[in-house]
């Protein structure tokens, strides 16, 4: 199973004034996305194909669950990463959120905010209640997602949990989400580290006289 050859390490948190925590800090190993989030929060099976993880804290029946999904997208790959803003209102926006929102039942989108971050990119961020069915059981729900195009790949993170328990978990969700990192794929200038080749280059570059061919 994928997650099983992710690499999981145990960090220690130690916070002024409070018990120590343990977290656990995972990697996929395909895409390099890593996450770290309490140690008490469960793993379980990938619900469908794009899910890399899938996380449950432990609750009094509150059900607060957070997910990653990745997949390719190389739409936007002809672009230079100077217009990942303007790319990002275009491919992860208010549109890009009902269609993910589709695969629910009665959901409610509240709000959609460009030009938020997910990992080292930019990112959009929706707030959303949703209503679910898991065979005869039938759950109000509302979360908290980002979306995010990345080089060639779409990132999407959501957590959620039964409606009336939302805002009891609202600060660990921000936590596990604003955790999340991308693998570097774009250097910060856009020509990549400069070289001063003629630094101490005192140096000749054709043949000829040595007052011609020599650089100071």
């Amino acid at each position: 199973m994928r997650i099983l050859s992710a690499l999981l390490l145990s960090v220690m948190i130690l916070t002024p004034g409070a018990a120590k925590a343990d977290a656990f800090v995972w990697k996929d190993p395909d895409s390099g996305l890593t996450i770290s989030f309490p140690d008490t929060w469960n793993v379980v099976h990938d619900q469908k194909s794009d899910d890399i993880l899938t996380i449950i804290a432990p609750s009094n029946r509150e059900d607060p669950v957070c997910k990653v999904r990745v997949g390719d997208d190389r739409r936007y790959v002809i672009f230079p990463p100077s217009l990942g803003s303007s790319i990002q209102k275009v491919a992860a926006s208010a549109p890009f959120w009902d269609s993910y929102l589709a695969e629910y039942d009665d959901y409610t989108l509240n709000k959609v905010h460009d030009g938020r971050g997910l990992g080292r990119w930019f990112a959009s961020y929706a707030m959303a209640g949703y209503t679910k069915h898991d065979g005869t059981v039938i759950q109000q729900r509302r979360g908290i997602m980002f979306a995010s195009l990345y080089n060639d790949r779409a990132y999407v993170v959501e957590c959620s949990s039964l409606a009336p328990a939302y805002e009891r978990w609202a600060d660990q969700f921000k936590s596990v989400i604003k955790s999340i990192d991308f693998k570097k794929a774009y250097h910060e200038v856009p020509t990549g580290e400069y070289a001063n080749f003629l630094k101490e280059a005192d140096m000749i570059f054709w043949a000829g006289s040595p007052e011609a061919s020599v650089i100071h």
